[in-house]
Parts: structure tokens; C-alpha cells; sequence
């Protein structure tokens, strides 16, 4: 009876489960609609959080992307199980039928359900900043010294041994230039994935050296403690494979810990090395510890001399001068600052001032001091600056420290005063710009903005100390802690205190400072109080600027006892009442900037002699009384940006700002003006005054964000933002049109009544603009639309860049003929969502645009081309159609869908071969011999070029997207002219079959039908790194017979190509020398259904890919494996490899048929490996081969479950200690080794699979 029970258990189970399914059916369908519409919600909600990564300028995650590419395919399926099944329900259906339906019905619940389950610790990443260190910022002199000394460190970093690299020399030798040519070198040739730089000076502020390491990580804090972010930067560098930092111009002992650099296993774990510079060996040796060291020493004679006489030109020639300036040259020491500095101020002197010279250099010496040349030699160029304004601002520099901003050397050098015959701020700041000009052309300031100036330390500390000799200063560095004050009798010497951005605990009760000029005290936060009587002692000053400290109820009452004070800063402060400032009538600059501040004092009027007033940001400032701003008669600059002026208890804001406003007028001095307005409504008319200001950023109407203007993208003296949506009868305004007319920077929004830009806005022609932006305007036509402006020479004559937005109804920018002078300064023009446009530039217009940079186009609906037709007039008058954009670099085209070319000639060329029409974009008639980059997006060109276009050799980065009528992309003579390529990107041509195409196959396009011959070893895109092809439904080949040729190739990324069954061919590849290597070093593949192999046949070892690190592939149903054996072999460098939902059985290929002798494959540097989803993976590899992984410390092993072992061969994989078992590693497994641990996960789950079942 037993057994009877027993079979009959053992047949009722399995029969009562298959019943459940047709019992259920209902539930498992109703169920299914559940869980899909509660996936629907899933996935909309997690959209949300993706855009809004995106408008944040963030990458988006790869799991992601894939979660989002399964739930709609998982969507897509239930939803048409579910339509098929409503149409099947309404007849009735069979018992087998409901039991299939609702197994799957079923399966499909749990798939939903998993999709659901999954969880993200993050959705996207920011990117990380590339290390600055283009060619302008390298400033690197090819030396043969130099370059041995630079090709030394880079074999060093290149070896495993050594993690930490110093570089040492005096000051002013070359090792930043070195240092960032080197950073620039490693990074471009792949030796590191990021290089970081970080400048430490002698003030080490170890939150700043933390910031600009994290900057080029694209890391931001969160955290509030120092230790915190150290342990975070420490954190994220260990995620780097290969990583250099460099730290330059340390001085002394740097904590790297504190700091956040990982030093000892860490740093070796995560491949991340150091190079320091210094200008002691010691600080190198002792302080720091650095395994190597390098030393950068001064030229050698014959290096001096040549660039010496490189800068010194026909003067050092001169017969009678040749043999001193070879003295003086060699008395420089080799030092390239000394010789630039020396030759810049010599070269136009007479012979007894280079013998003087020669005498100084020799002779000066400061007593054991290492930089006594460099020094002798600064100050020699100091002796002989020009005028004493140039050298009283040299000193300046000197005692204020590095990074000075020009805004207050302008202030500090006026109230001093040092600039002879000024009458106004605005002659005063032309000539400082002019003085700094000067300094930089003697090489003792470097060249930059205007808004700073930066000079060399070594130069720096020279005029620190001459003028320290003549006007005593006291100064600390920048954020610094002030522990003590000097000694009183130093006090009462000094001419100048610079404490900027300082920590001061307390403020003495009083300073005795008799001789003060200058008193900075910019303090960090806003705590700090200063004592009534701190300015008793200080009769004498005439600069003071404090900055973040609490000046709440009042100043402090001393203030009103400076009667010589000429400017004083109250720059980030907590103020309220400041009525004592108007008892200061000497007081010709006044700067409030980002203090906390609700009412300016009635007596701030009292300051007849002010000149600026700065209220910046200052958004709480909500009063300022009438007949104050009218009260200052002497006032030639006024900056209001950002100040949100509210109305008082005795009028509303509207009259409130209406009035301080219509004070203006009364203004009669004011040059600069900065305001934001945003009712048009209270806006002053008919302001003469604004016919007398120089420089002004002022914006009227809404939509426009005064943080814009600080960041914009082009700086000029005088901006003008008008947006008349609400109001445009203010064009009408007398005022307006002086502002237009002279402004530099134009934005205009939402204008009404307007159909022509220059007829109707500026009779004058706007001779002075150079940034021109339109936006959301209905009626405007044209730009220039007059003939008569055709005999005028100054319309737009120095524009620069047009930006045109949204003008629905604008037919052209302007008709022909075209003034003689406009335009021919442009150097970017955008155009966006103009659809009534038919082409961009007239055949006259283009040929202004010689100084052309940048083209972008985009949405314009009905634009056919971008040149029009040459006038019949022109040709006849026998004017050449050849156009050539000498200086374009940069070209885009997007979603233009009725573009057939860039001018008529290619379609009408096309037309005449045949009855079909076919488009070309380029053609002969017009060439850009300097593109670098071209975008094309969604354009409907059938060709983009012929073979015989040859224009495009510097083109550096190409992207074709969405161009559907494309059938293929390149001939070879077209990518043998693209030698400069970099990078390029192909996405959504579906029609595209193959990339490149044989010369002889282009009439047919048969290319690779035929079995090709052995093809000659001719580069195509020598040069290119970066290859992206996705979305090409139809691609069946990438580069038949092409492989050997991309030699330069580093990163391949393969995606949604639904054709593609093989990623190399490599039939008839015939190499040089009888092996090729390939540089690739990332290779990704995803979304590839028909992919069946990566290389077409085993290369035998003809051809190697030994530079390869990451290797990752997903959704490749029909992959067999990853690597062919030969490959497999000579993955030196693999480090990450990454496989999932694909059909694979093994990794390595084993050789079907053939008898092999056990192979050693190590796999030295491999450290991660995943294998998510592969139903058909049976092992690694098949084959009988010897398997090592040395550094392997992550396995992912999920949802594999015909995988019985790991590797058939001996196998050894010394450091890993488990394998992961879920995404999220949250889950692992190990049993003694490897192998053992596959074989038993393999058991345990084939046990569970049949209990289940």
C-alpha cells in the first residue's frame, strides 16, 4: 500500500500543479495587467529622475540605460500577450490553450516582478574635468634638455616599481611648463586614464589642493569635515586604474593624508602615482619621501644663447653689441626667466646700458641666498622700467601678493595717487590696463585676463623686496590664520596691511598706524567686530576695505575721524546703520558688494565728492531715499546689479525705483552704469545721461538672470538685455536707442513691430556691436533688409557672433547687395528654429564672412540649402562662385530635414546624371581647408562628399546622426584624406549598410561580396581614438579589410546594430611586417541580436590587440564567444571584463576539430569579472589550458546555469576569496577555490532547478 501511495503522490503532484494553471488563468492574466501597470509608473517615475540628471549636466548610469531597455521590452511583451489574448478570449478556448497562456502568463509576472526589484545606489555620475593643459597653458619650450629630462619621467611612470616622482630646480627654471607638458603627453598616449594637477605654493591651503585634485575627479563634497573629505578623495582615487597626481611647487612638508592622495598599499592597489615639484631636494627627500627624483637644470650655453637671441632679434646681432649680449646671456646663469627678463628690457638700449647690465648681473649678490641672479637680474629689469608710475605699480604688486584683480589695483593706485594727469576712473583704469600691458611686455607679469594679474613667485618676491625697503607693508598669505600683530615700532612705519582672506581671532583695541595708506582686512566669515576706536591712530589712510565682518547696530565710531579716506569697501558684511559713512567726505569710492544691508542712509547724499558706488548683490538693500543718488553730482560709476530695491513706507516699489531711477538724469559725470530692471513699466525715458557712459551692463524686462552676465561667455564694456514683451514702445525711447547704438553686447526678446533689425532699430548701422542675440521675435523679416544699406560701409562692420532664436517669420539676415564692410568681422553665427528661412548666407554675404569660426543651424524647418545661388549680375560681372571658409573650425547642422546641400551645385550636378534626384551636402564650390569639427544631425542628404573633395584633412571630430538616406559613409579616398580624425560618431542611418566602400565598388556599392584580395597597408585615420556606432539597423560590415589600417584606434563602441553579425574581418589583412598590433584598448558592444562572433577567424597571432583593459558586452543573443585563442593569449593589459545576456558558451574559443597542446594563458592585470545572465555559458574556456589570473579580485557570477566549472585546465587565482552572486553584490560563495566553487554552485542550483520542478 505504501508504494501504491507513493506512485500515486509522485503522479497527482506534477497533474495538480499543471491543473493550477488553467484553475488560474484569470488570476495570472489580471495579475500580469498589475504588475505591468505598476512597472508603467516604476518606469515614468525613474524617467523623471534620469531628465533631471540630464539638465544637471550628468552621465546616466549604464545599468540604467539597460534597466530601461528591459522594462520597455518587458512592457512591449506583456502588452501584446495581452491584446492577443483579448482577441483569443472571445471565442473560448481549449483547456491546453488556457494552461499554455497562463504558464506564460505567469513566467511573465515574475519577469515583471524581478525588473521591479531592481534598485539603483545612484541613476547618473558627474564627469570629471580633463586636466587643463592645453598647448596655451603648457607654455613649454622643446629644448633638448628639457625633453630628456621629460622622456625620463615618463619611463619612469611607466614602470610598476616606482609610484613616487620628484622634480626639482631654483625658481623660474621650467618645471611647471615641464610638468604640464608632461600631464598633457601621458594622458593623450593612454600611459594614464586621468591625470589631476593641483598647485601647493608656500602657503599650502591644503581644502584648496583637496579642491582642485577633486575638480579634475569631478568629485563634490558633501561632507562638512576636512577628514571627511580627505577620506572621499582618497575614496574616489582608488576607483582609478591608472591615476597621476601632480602636485606642483610644494615648499615644504605636505601631509598627503590630510590632504586626501593615498599613499603606500593604498596607492599600489589603485595604480596611483605621484610626481611632485619643488624647488629644494630636501623637501623632496626628507619631507616628502619620493622614490626618484629628477632634477631640471638651467640651460646649457648654446640653449641660453639661441633663445636669447630669439627674443632679443636683430638688437643681440648688432656687431657692436653681439659680444656683451653673449656675456650677458651666459651671465644669466641658463635660467630661461632670467634670459627673457634680461633681453626684454636690453634689446633697445644702447651699448653702455648692456655694460652696465653685464656689471649688475656679475656683481649682484645677496649673501648665501640660491636665487641671487634671478633676483639681481628682476631688479635690473626694474631699474629700467620706463616710468615711475610702472615701477609704483610693480611695487604695488609686490606688497599686495599674487593674484591681484585689476578692479583693485584701480582703486588702490587712484587713492594713492599714482597715476599722473587722470582726471576720471575710466582714464585711470585704461591707463593701469596700459601700465600692466607694459609689465607684461617686460616679462615681469605673466600674460593673462584683464580682470587679474599674475607674475612669476620669484618675480613677486623681488618687488616684494625692493618694496619693502622703500614703503613698509605688512601682509600674510590668503587664508591663513593671523596669530599676532607686528611689533609697534613696524607699525608705525608701515605704509600698507593686506590681510585678504584671513582668520583673525580678535582685533587689538586700537592700531597706532600714523603712516597707513592701505588697510585690507577681508575676513572668513562674518563674525568678527571691530573696536570703536581701531582707527584713532590712522589719520593718514586712504584705502580701507573690510570684508566679512559685523558691523550691526552701527560702524564703528572712529570711522568718522578719517578724513583722507578716499574708498572704503564693505564687502560681505552684516551692516545696518552706515549713516557715519556720510560724515567721510573725502570719500570718492564706496563699495557695498554682497553685504547684508536694508537701507542706504539719507546722508550717503552728503558725498559730493563719491565717484563709484557699488551695491552688487546686495538683495536685502531694500530703501534708498529719494535725492540720494541725484545728491551725488560726482558720481562716474554706479553698479546695481542684483539689488532689489523695495518701495518705502511713503511710496509703493514701483515709485520707489522709479525715482531712484529718474535721479540719473542728474548724473552728469556717470560713465559705467550696472542695473536690472525688470518692469519696463518704471523704466526713465528720454536719459540723456546714458549718452555719456562708457561701460554699462544694463538689463530691462524679465527673463534675464544677472549671474548670466558675470559667467557670459564674451566679456564687453557695454551689455544691453532688452525683452519688451510688456512693454515695446520703450524702442521709441531716446535713452534705449543710445544704448543700442552703443552697445557692444545685444540681446533682444520678444521685440514687437519690428521687421528689419538695422532700418528700423539704428540708422547708424551698429558700428560698435560685436555680439548680436535675437530670441523669440514673430515679426522680425530680416537683419538687414534695406537696398539702400547696400551703399553704406557701417552696418555691423565689427560683429562678431549673431545668434538668432526662434524667429518664425524671418526670411533671410540680409538681402542683396550686401554693405561693404558688414560682417566681415563674424566669427560665430547661430541660427535655431528660424523655419520660414530657405538658406542661411546669400552668395554675397559669404564672401564677407572670411574671419568665420563657427556655423551651427538647427530646426529650420524649410531650409534647403545653406549658400544661395550666385546673382546672375555677379556672374556676368565675371565674379568668381569658389567660396573658401578659411578659418571655420567648426560646423553643425541639426534636424534641417529639407537640406539637400550646402549650395545648389551638388543637387543640380546630381539631377543632370539621372532620373532619380540625389542630394550631396559638399561640394567644390565651397572649402573649408581648417574644419576640425563637424555634427550632422538628421539631415536627408543622400552623400555627404565625393572622392575628389580634398578640404578636409584637419577635421578632427565628425558625428553623423540620424542622416536615414545615407547609404554609406566613406570611400577610400575619402578616409585617406582624413588623417587628423580623432574622434567620430555614427548613430541612426539606417540605410547604411557598410561605413567604408571600395573606390571600384562605388558605382554598385558591392563592396565585400566577393572574396577581397590581400589590400596594401595604407593608414585611414591615423590618428584616429574614438570610434561610436549605434542605432545602425541595417550595418552588416564596419571595415572589411580596413582593420590593419586604423592604427591609432583606442576605443570602440558597437550598439543597436541590428545586422551586424561580425565585428573584424580580417580575411586578406596582410601586414608589413608580419604582425600587426592593434592599440585598441576599450571595446564595448551592446544590443547587437545577430552578432555572432567578435573576429571573423581566429588571427593566428598575426594580428595582436595586447593593449586592451576593458572589454564589455551585453544583449549579443547570437555571440558564440568573446575571444579567439590566438587573442586570448596576448591580453596583457585586460583588465575589466564584462558579459551579460548573451549567448555565449565560452569565452575563449575552442578550436572545434582540432587536437591542441596545453597553453599558459595569464591574464597578468586582469582584476574584475562579470558574467550576468548567460544561459548557454558552460566555462571560461574549453579547452585543456593552464588558466592564471594573478590580481583577479572580483567574480560576478549570475544567472549562469549551465556553467559547470570554470575551466577545464589547471587554474590558479591566488587572491580571490569568493564570487558574487547577485548585481549588487550583496550576495557570494566560496568554497576553497575556483573551480571547486562553480562545480558546487552548479550542483546547488541544478538540485533546487529539479526539486522545483
Amino acid at each position: 500500500m505504501d508504494a501504491i501511495a507513493s506512485v500515486a503522490s509522485t503522479v497527482a503532484a506534477p497533474l495538480l500543479r499543471h491543473l493550477t494553471y488553467v484553475l488560474l488563468y484569470t488570476t495570472y492574466l489580471s495579475e500580469l495587467e498589475v504588475q505591468v501597470q505598476k512597472l508603467r509608473r516604476q518606469h515614468k517615475e525613474l524617467k523623471h529622475t534620469v531628465e533631471a540628471a540630464k539638465r544637471s549636466g550628468e552621465e546616466i548610469e549604464d545599468t540604467v540605460h539597460d534597466w530601461f531597455a528591459r522594462a520597455r521590452a518587458a512592457m512591449e511583451e506583456a502588452q501584446a500577450f495581452l491584446r492577443q489574448e483579448d482577441r483569443e478570449r472571445v471565442g473560448c478556448l481549449d483547456v491546453y490553450s488556457k494552461y499554455v497562456n497562463s504558464q506564460r502568463a505567469r513566467s511573465m509576472v515574475e519577469a515583471v516582478r524581478e525588473i521591479r526589484r531592481e534598485t539603483f545606489d545612484r541613476v547618473s555620475y558627474r564627469c570629471a574635468l580633463k586636466c587643463n593643459v592645453s598647448s596655451a597653458a603648457r607654455e613649454y619650450v622643446a629644448l633638448e634638455s628639457r625633453n630628456l629630462v621629460l622622456k625620463g619621467i615618463m619611463h619612469v611612470l611607466e614602470c610598476d616599481e616606482v609610484d613616487f616622482v620628484g622634480l626639482y630646480g631654483m625658481a623660474g627654471v621650467g618645471k611647471t611648463a615641464l610638468v604640464k607638458e608632461l600631464a598633457w603627453r601621458v594622458e593623450k598616449d593612454g600611459l594614464f586614464d586621468v591625470v589631476v594637477m593641483a598647485t601647493v605654493t608656500n602657503s599650502p591651503n591644503v581644502g584648496r589642493i583637496r579642491a582642485e585634485i577633486a575638480d579634475g575627479l569631478g568629485l563634490k563634497f558633501d561632507e562638512l569635515t576636512e577628514m571627511g573629505r580627505a577620506s572621499r578623495l582618497r575614496q574616489r582615487i582608488r576607483q582609478e586604474r591608472r591615476i597621476l597626481v601632480i602636485l606642483d611647487d610644494v615648499w615644504g612638508k605636505l601631509d598627503l593624508i590630510q590632504v586626501g592622495v593615498p599613499l603606500g598599499e593604498d596607492q599600489r592597489g589603485c595604480k596611483c602615482k605621484l610626481l611632485v615639484t619643488s624647488r629644494d631636494l630636501n623637501v623632496l627627500n626628507s619631507s616628502l619621501g619620493v622614490e626618484r627624483v629628477y632634477r631640471l637644470d638651467v640651460l646649457s650655453e648654446d640653449e641660453s644663447w639661441g633663445l636669447f637671441e630669439k627674443r632679443g632679434g636683430d638688437a643681440v646681432r648688432d656687431p657692436s653689441i653681439q659680444p656683451l649680449a653673449a656675456e650677458v646671456a651666459k651671465s644669466c646663469g641658463g635660467l630661461p626667466l632670467l634670459i627673457v627678463t634680461v633681453v626684454e628690457a636690453l634689446k633697445d638700449k644702447d651699448l653702455y646700458a648692456w655694460k652696465d647690465a653685464l656689471e649688475q648681473i656679475t656683481n649682484f649678490d645677496l649673501e648665501g641666498c640660491l636665487y641671487s641672479p634671478v633676483c639681481s637680474a628682476i631688479e635690473m629689469s626694474y631699474d629700467c622700467l620706463g616710468s615711475q608710475e610702472l615701477k609704483a605699480l610693480f611695487l604695488l604688486l609686490g606688497s599686495m601678493g599674487n593674484g591681484c584683480s585689476t578692479r583693485d589695483l584701480l582703486v588702490f593706485g587712484w587713492c594713492l595717487g599714482m597715476h599722473k594727469h587722470v582726471d576720471t576712473l575710466a582714464d585711470g583704469r585704461n591707463r593701469l590696463y596700459n601700465l600692466i600691458d607694459n609689465l607684461r611686455a617686460a616679462s615681469l607679469l605673466l600674460d593673462g585676463q584683464k580682470d587679474s594679474v599674475l607674475a612669476l613667485d620669484v618675480v613677486r618676491r623681488v618687488a616684494a623686496s625692493i618694496s619693502s625697503r622703500v614703503k613698509p607693508f605688512f601682509t600674510v598669505q590668503r587664508n591663513t590664520e593671523l596669530k599676532e600683530w607686528p611689533r609697534m615700532d613696524f607699525l608705525r612705519t608701515c605704509h600698507h596691511i593686506f590681510l585678504d582672506s584671513c582668520y583673525i581671532r580678535e582685533l587689538p583695541e586700537m592700531l597706532e598706524c600714523p603712516n597707513l595708506k592701505i588697510l585690507q582686512l577681508n575676513i572668513q566669515g562674518n563674525c568678527l567686530r571691530v573696536p570703536d576706536n581701531f582707527f584713532v591712530q590712522m589719520k593718514q589712510l586712504k584705502v580701507l576695505s573690510l570684508g566679512g565682518v559685523n558691523c550691526t547696530p552701527s560702524l564703528p565710531v572712529s570711522l568718522g575721524l578719517l578724513t583722507s579716506l578716499h574708498a572704503l569697501y564693505l564687502c560681505k558684511c552684516m551692516l545696518e546703520n552706515i549713516a557715519t559713512v556720510g560724515e567721510i567726505t573725502s570719500l570718492e569710492i564706496l563699495n557695498l558688494e554682497k553685504s547684508e544691508l536694508r537701507e542706504l542712509p539719507a546722508e550717503i547724499g552728503q558725498l559730493s565728492n563719491l565717484r563709484l558706488l557699488d551695491l552688487t548683490d546686495c538683495s536685502s538693500l531694500g530703501v534708498i531715499p529719494s535725492n540720494v543718488i541725484s545728491s551725488l553730482t560726482s558720481l562716474e560709476e554706479l553698479y546695481m546689479g542684483n539689488c532689489n530695491i523695495k518701495g518705502d513706507a511713503k511710496g509703493s516699489k514701483r515709485q520707489n525705483v522709479d525715482s531712484s531711477l529718474s535721479e540719473l538724469r542728474h548724473l552728469h559725470q556717470l560713465t559705467n552704469l550696472n542695473v536690472q530692471i525688470e518692469d519696463t513699466s518704471v523704466f526713465p525715458r528720454d536719459l540723456f545721461a546714458f549718452g555719456k557712459l562708457e561701460r554699462y551692463e544694463i538689463l530691462i524686462g524679465d527673463g534675464w538672470n544677472w549671474s548670466e552676465v558675470e559667467s557670459g561667455n564674451y566679456k564687453t564694456s557695454r551689455l544691453l538685455k532688452l525683452n519688451l514683451g510688456m512693454d515695446p514702445s520703450i524702442l521709441m525711447d531716446y535713452g534705449i536707442k543710445i544704448l543700442m547704438a552703443n552697445a557692444e553686447d545685444l540681446h533682444l526678446a520678444e521685440l514687437k513691430g519690428v521687421q528689419e533689425v538695422l532700418y528700423e532699430l539704428n540708422d547708424e548701422g551698429f558700428s560698435r556691436l560685436k555680439h548680436l542675440n535675437i530670441l523669440n521675435c514673430d515679426e522680425i523679416q530680416s537683419i538687414i533688409g534695406s537696398t539702400e544699406w547696400a551703399y553704406h560701409d557701417h552696418a555691423f562692420p565689427n560683429l562678431e557672433s549673431l545668434i538668432l532664436h526662434n524667429l518664425v517669420n524671418i526670411e533671410r539676415i540680409c538681402s542683396d547687395p550686401i554693405p561693404a564692410q558688414a560682417f566681415t568681422k563674424l566669427q560665430v553665427i547661430k541660427v535655431k528654429g528660424c523655419d520660414r528661412m530657405e538658406y542661411l548666407f546669400s552668395h554675397s554675404m559669404i564672401k564677407h564672412l572670411s574671419e568665420l569660426v563657427e556655423i551651427e543651424i538647427s530646426e529650420c524647418k524649410f531650409m534647403t540649402i545653406i549658400i544661395a545661388e550666385q546673382r546672375q549680375e555677379d556672374a556676368i560681372a565675371g565674379q568668381t562662385d569658389k567660396i573658401n571658409l578659411i578659418n571655420l573650425c567648426s560646423l553643425t547642422l541639426e534636424c534641417l530635414p529639407s537640406l539637400v546641400s550646402l549650395s545648389p551645385e551638388s543637387s543640380i550636378n546630381a539631377t543632370e546624371n539621372g532620373k532619380d534626384f540625389s542630394s550631396q551636402l559638399f561640394n567644390d564650390k565651397v572649402e573649408f581647408p581648417n574644419l576640425e569639427t563637424l555634427k550632422l544631425y538628421s539631415i536627408n542628404v543622400h552623400k555627404i562628399w565625393n572622392d575628389q573633395l580634398s578640404y578636409f584633412q584637419n577635421l578632427t571630430t565628425l558625428t553623423i546622426d540620424g542622416c536615414e538616406r545615407l547609404t554609406f559613409l566613406f570611400s577610400d579616398s575619402v578616409a585617406r584624406k582624413l588623417v587628423k580624425l580623432e574622434h567620430l560618431l555614427i548613430s541612426s542611418c539606417k540605410f547604411v549598410e557598410q561605413i567604408f566602400v571600395s573606390d571600384e565598388n562605388m558605382g554598385n556599392l558591392q563592396f565585400g561580396k566577393s572574396a577581397p584580395a590581400a589590400t596594401e597597408l595604407v593608414p585611414i585615420f591615423p590618428n584616429l581614438e574614438t570610434f561610436v556606432i549605434s542605432d545602425m539597423d541595417n550595418l552588416k560590415s564596419i571595415w572589411p579589410n580596413q582593420l590593419h589600417k586604423l592604427q591609432s584606434l583606442e576605443s570602440l563602441n558597437l550598439w543597436y546594430c541590428m545586422a551586424l553579425e561580425v565585428v573584424y574581418e580580417i580575411d586578406g589583412v596582410k601586414t608589413s611586417q608580419g604582425r600587426l598590433d592593434i592599440p585598441l584598448r576599450t571595446l564595448s558592444l551592446g544590443h547587437l541580436p545577430k552578432l555572432k562572433r567578435l573576429w571573423n577567424k581566429d588571427p593566428e597571432g598575426n594580428i595582436q590587440f595586447q593593449n586592451l583593459f576593458m572589454v564589455k558586452a551585453t544583449k549579443c543573443q547570437s555571440l558564440e564567444h568573446v575571444f579567439p585563442l590566438s587573442v586570448a593569449r596576448d591580453l596583457l593589459h585586460l583588465q575589466v571584463l564584462e558579459i551579460s545576456d548573451c549567448g555565449v558558451e565560452e569565452i575563449i574559443a575552442n578550436n572545434q576539430g582540432e587536437i591542441e597542446a596545453a597553453l599558459g594563458l595569464v591574464f597578468p592585470k586582469l582584476i574584475s569579472i562579470k558574467f550576468f545572465n548567460l544561459p548557454a555559458l558552460q566555462c571560461f574556456c574549453t579547452g585543456n589550458h593552464h588558466l592564471r589570473f594573478p590580481l583577479l579580485n572580483k567574480l560576478y557570477v549570475v544567472a549562469c546555469p549551465t556553467m559547470e566549472t570554470f575551466s577545464k585546465g589547471i587554474l590558479r587565482a591566488s587572491i580571490l576569496r569568493k564570487i558574487y552572486l547577485t548585481h549588487e553584490g550583496d550576495q557570494c560563495y566560496w568554497e576553497g577555490d575556483l573551480n571547486t566553487t562553480v562545480r558546487k554552485l552548479f550542483n546547488r542550483d541544478h538540485q533546487a532547478r529539479l526539486s522545483i520542478s
